[in-house]
């Protein structure tokens, strides 16, 4: 275990669910709310705390009421806070993510008027006493000084700087940090339209840090100090479920690998694998823990027309009726609006393939195959869950 050592911002994320991603002087209503501890730092310490690490932070709280909030969802997260500069004047920074379920993007608008950490107040921080110090690149004002205390006084701990964006002077810093983390955007930013030809310039700047730039989809670029510019492609993601955070998982898990010892070819692998398990679920929170392969319901050539099939479930509280309506899937929860018993509780589900109705064996209810309303019977015009599903490409039937 490593005591490390995180200087950048703390932010209180409000994430919005939505079913799309609104359109101009659209009204849509969320899905779901969730209050969250945000910012870049915040997120990788985090992750690396759940690896095993100590962890710090060194930041600016506010005194209003969310910062309460925000420094027990810190507390919550295994990240000491004894290094927290608070401001009487100013806000909680607060980012509004906007989290679309139809492909897992995510839009963030960011709200701050609270000051940055001070070069005065970093300066009372007994920094020999962590393993690993890594700075998030912004606060240009005070982090030169910063990294240069760090550089000066400590002796075999290492530095990371994570750039995300091109921001003025940055580039003094880069000889200052033994790992230099960059995302795509800054690259943009700088107009290279790719990652060798960043890392081949960085390259002469920094000679002795090892460098990184992260491309999105694409993977990441890297180069050992000293060494020769390689490419580490992305880890499959089977599905994306929320892409927010991914980048410091990745940076954590870097971090991570490297005090393990591990190469740096074997570091940025090890860091793809853990972004992708990021993406496949909400949050960061028991991020270690392996996802169940999702397993099909059935396959389309099990179902037809004229009989149901009734499969058992464990991610649903009852079973699923899958059926055909012309060509295509229909799926419902096996519970009949009634009396919440599954259809098929004293008898098998009768199907009418020409009025195209199942029926309830329990008290004789008639539901649309098409819809699963009820057209005939004691729960008249109540409906069967529907049950989201897909049908990958071999046929086989998933819960959506």
């Amino acid at each position: 275990m490593a005591k490390i050592l995180g200087i950048g911002n703390a932010i209180l994320d409000v994430i919005l669910t939505t079913a799309h991603y609104p359109r101009e002087d659209e009204e849509l209503r969320a899905t779901e709310r969730q209050f969250q501890v945000g910012g870049n730092v915040c997120n990788s310490l985090y992750v690396l705390s759940q690896l095993g690490h100590e962890t710090t932070i060194a930041t600016t709280i506010a005194s209003d009421d969310a910062s309460k909030q925000l420094l027990n969802g810190l507390k919550a997260r295994q990240i000491q806070t004894e290094h927290t500069q608070r401001f009487i004047q100013g806000q909680t920074p607060t980012s509004y993510v906007i989290l679309n379920n139809e492909n897992g993007s995510r839009t963030i608008t960011h709200f701050r008027d609270l000051p940055e950490l001070s070069f005065d107040f970093f300066a009372k921080i007994e920094i020999e006493e962590y393993d690993w110090l890594h700075f998030e690149g912004r606060n240009l004002e005070h982090l030169p000084g910063m990294m240069n205390i760090a550089k000066t006084f400590l002796t075999h701990q290492p530095i990371s700087l994570e750039v995300e964006k091109a921001r003025d002077g940055i580039e003094q810093l880069f000889s200052q940090a033994n790992l230099l983390i960059f995302s795509h955007h800054y690259a943009g930013q700088k107009g290279y339209q790719d990652a060798t030809s960043l890392l081949k310039d960085i390259k002469t700047q920094a000679p002795n840090s090892h460098l990184v730039c992260t491309w999105g989809k694409d993977g990441a670029w890297f180069c050992p100090a000293g060494g020769n510019i390689s490419h580490q492609p992305i880890h499959e993601i089977p599905q994306t479920i929320d892409t927010l955070g991914a980048g410091d998982t990745f940076n954590a898990a870097l971090i991570d690998a490297l005090i393990q010892k591990q190469d740096l070819a074997t570091a940025v692998d090890t860091a793809s694998k853990l972004a992708a398990r990021k993406c496949q679920q909400f949050g960061f929170d028991n991020l270690l823990t392996e996802i169940k392969e999702k397993q099909p319901l059935a396959n389309v050539n099990q179902v037809n027309n004229s009989k149901v099939l009734i499969v058992p479930c464990a991610d649903l509280p009852h079973s699923v009726i899958l059926i055909k309506h012309e060509d295509q899937v229909k799926a419902y929860q096996n519970n009949c609006p009634h009396q919440d018993v599954p259809l098929n509780e004293a008898y098998k589900v009768d199907v009418n393939p020409f009025e195209k109705t199942m029926k309830c064996s329990v008290h004789d209810a008639f539901f649309s195959i098409e819809d699963g309303v009820c057209i005939e019977g004691p729960c008249i015009n109540d409906e069967l869950e529907i049950v989201a599903i897909e049908i990958d490409d071999k046929g086989d039937i998933y819960l959506a």
